[in-house]
Order: C-alpha cells, then structure tokens, then sequence
C-alpha cells in the first residue's frame, strides 16, 4: 500500500546506505543493508542489517510510523514518527537514544557529502548528554543522510550518507571515482530444443562498461591506439574462449585524454563460438576494461550458461 506522505525510511529488500563516520575518537564507515523479509503475527517486517546493536525487523504504518518488531519478546516499540507536528514529542526505542524525540523541523538545511538541500526533516532527542543520538536528518524516499552522536564526555561522531541504493533505482553517492561492468543477468538459456533455430540457439548478453569521476579532479586517460575498450570471457578453466577485439583494427594513434563525468561502453555479446554454436554448459566469468596504457579500470562478474532441451 503507498503512503499519501513521504517516506523517510525505505524498506524495500536490497536497500543499501553507506555512511562515513567522523569524530574525536575514530573515522569509519556504517553499512545499512535490507537482507530480506518475514511474516510476524500476520504483518510483514523487513531485516535490517549493519547496526552496531545487531539485526532489526522493520515496518512503515500506514501514518508514517516506523516500527520494530523483536520475535523473542513478541513486542513491537516505535522507532520513528515521521509525520508528528514541528515541536511534539513522542516516545522511542530507537537503539542509542534516551527515549525522547521530537520532530524539529521539515525544512532543515544539510550540506555534506552528497550535496546541498534545504528540505530535510530533522529529528532531535531532548535529554541527550555525555552519550546519545542527539540529532538525524533524512530525505524523503533516500532515508537518513546524517546522524550525530555523543559517545562519552565531549566525544562525538556523526555519520554522513556516501552512497544509497533504494528501491532498485534511487542511487546516491558522495563524489567518487569508480569503474564497473554490469551485466543484464545472471543466467543465459540457449535452446537447442529441435528443430534448432539458431537464431535463437545463442543467447546474448548486454554488457556495460561504466567509468565514473565526480570529483571534481580529471584524471589522466592515456590512449596509445584507437581502441577504447576490450572484453573477453573465461570458462570454469580459466580459458580464455572469446575476445571482443579479435580479428579488429583500430588506428594507431596516441592521445591523452582529461576525463570527468561518465562514461559508458556497451556491446551486444552473443554467447557462442565462431560457427555459431553456443558455449558449453557451466559457469564462465566476463572480464572488461579499457584500452589505456597502462591498464588501471578492470572490472569483471560472473554468468552461468544453461542448455535448454
């Protein structure tokens, strides 16, 4: 069911939030990750994973209200009140606050690693002293960007939002440099189910080479010919039984190269050998990178083939 209010606190399995945590004793990170769901007493929680405390089963209300729920006691406690008026308090039993919180403001500025906003909802913890959350900041359908915490005397940390992952679309990240390859699954059918077509006979796969920099610091690409880019594929041996620049020229040209921005490299690889046929059965791994000198972006995942008779 969707909530007519925003949702502060995704739950969905697959969510991911990654935070960087400084302070006066120690930097770190803090990974959030929802593994999976449950039936508990006819209501469905979701797991989250990474809290310091240990493991959590969630639930959003249809009021915005984010619950946990604890199988061994049988017991539900609220965590968050998302949609409390500015200024009234309620009780929590979110793990590192002392009970109390209260809805600040729906209007709070942050700035940090993922950028600039001026819409945050800011949830503070009256009371708080030597140890305690004292203050979050979230975004609608991102989840919490921000959290400090006293952790002894005058010690404090807070943790801010470097990467997220929600719903299997929303990514945000703090400027990085990254390189990866994505495949558009993990299992490809060649159907050899007679009479053969073989059209059909070879699967293909959409592979894609993706080279990110947000740093705002180009980095240097040297290029000593026209090639951009390569693939190949290994089987469960280490083989390598297809190359995507074989039998191709390129011109030979040097050059140098500033990039920021992204970047994409895809192909159309149809998993099969030169007469047609598709590869054997198994486990095969596809290795991409591009083309520089030296070689420094290289990614690579795995797939599996399976005949279909």
């Amino acid at each position: 069911m969707q909530a007519a209010h925003p949702d502060y606190f995704p739950l969905h399995v697959g969510n991911q939030w990654v935070y960087r945590a400084t302070g006066t004793r120690s930097d770190g990170i803090l990974s959030l990750e929802i593994t999976r769901t449950a039936e508990f007493g006819g209501r469905t929680y979701w797991l989250l994973h990474g809290l310091p405390q240990g493991d959590f089963w969630l639930r959003m209300d249809e009021e915005g209200n984010l619950w946990a729920y604890s199988p061994e006691r049988n017991q539900e406690e609220l965590w968050y009140a998302f949609q409390k008026a500015e200024g009234e308090e309620y009780r929590t039993a979110l793990p590192g606050s002392l009970s109390r919180a209260v809805v600040a403001s729906r209007k709070a500025v942050y700035k940090g690693p993922i950028g600039e906003v001026d819409y945050a909802l800011e949830i503070r913890y009256p009371g708080v002293f030597q140890v305690g959350i004292e203050r979050e900041l979230f975004l609608p359908y991102i989840g919490m960007v921000h959290r400090k915490q006293n952790v002894g005397g005058p010690a404090t940390v807070s943790y801010d939002l470097i990467y997220s992952r929600t719903g299997g679309v929303t990514v945000v990240s703090a400027p990085e440099v990254s390189f990866s390859l994505t495949l558009d699954s993990a299992v490809y059918h060649a159907n050899l189910m007679p009479p053969v077509d073989p059209q059909r006979a070879v699967p293909t796969m959409t592979a894609r080479l993706t080279l990110r920099n947000t740093t705002g610091v180009p980095v240097e690409l040297v290029w000593p010919s026209g090639q951009r880019y390569d693939f190949q594929i290994r089987n469960e041996r280490g083989e390598v039984v297809w190359r995507w620049s074989e039998g191709k020229a390129f011109i030979l040209v040097f050059g140098t190269e500033s990039f920021t921005g992204e970047r994409n490299y895809t192909e159309l690889i149809r998993l099969g050998d030169a007469s047609g046929k598709p590869f054997p059965q198994g486990k095969y791994v596809l290795e991409g990178w591009l083309a520089t000198q030296p070689r420094t972006y290289f990614a690579a995942a795995a797939f599996e083939i399976r005949h279909v008779y």
